[in-house]
């Protein structure tokens, strides 16, 4: 059995791809929000209106999204050395014919 420990997370990947899937779970949340089951606040808004609160919630998730993760990586690097990293186990798997 293998242990591996991980010892810093790059923030480069928390960049591109954390920022690609908030973004896509932004679209998600303000497609409900605003146009298929609207909040009082939304049921107001004209068409424009809706579309120009879609957009500025999808950036402002995304953003406050990946500033949480960023902080989160950045504590996490650097109190890994002591405090602990975390560890996990690997093992073969022997293939079934």
């Amino acid at each position: 059995m293998i242990q591996y420990a991980i010892k810093k997370i790059g923030v480069k990947w928390i960049l591109t791809t954390m920022s690609s899937i908030f973004a896509i779970v932004g679209v998600v949340i303000g497609l409900f929000t605003f146009f298929l089951f609207p909040t009082e606040a939304a049921v107001g808004l004209g068409f424009g209106a809706k579309v120009l609160a879609f957009l500025i919630f999808i950036i402002l998730y995304t953003i406050i999204m990946v500033l949480g993760i960023l902080i989160i990586v950045g504590l996490y690097n650097k109190l890994c050395n002591s405090l602990g990293t975390i560890t996990f186990s690997v093992e073969a798997k022997e293939e079934e014919e």
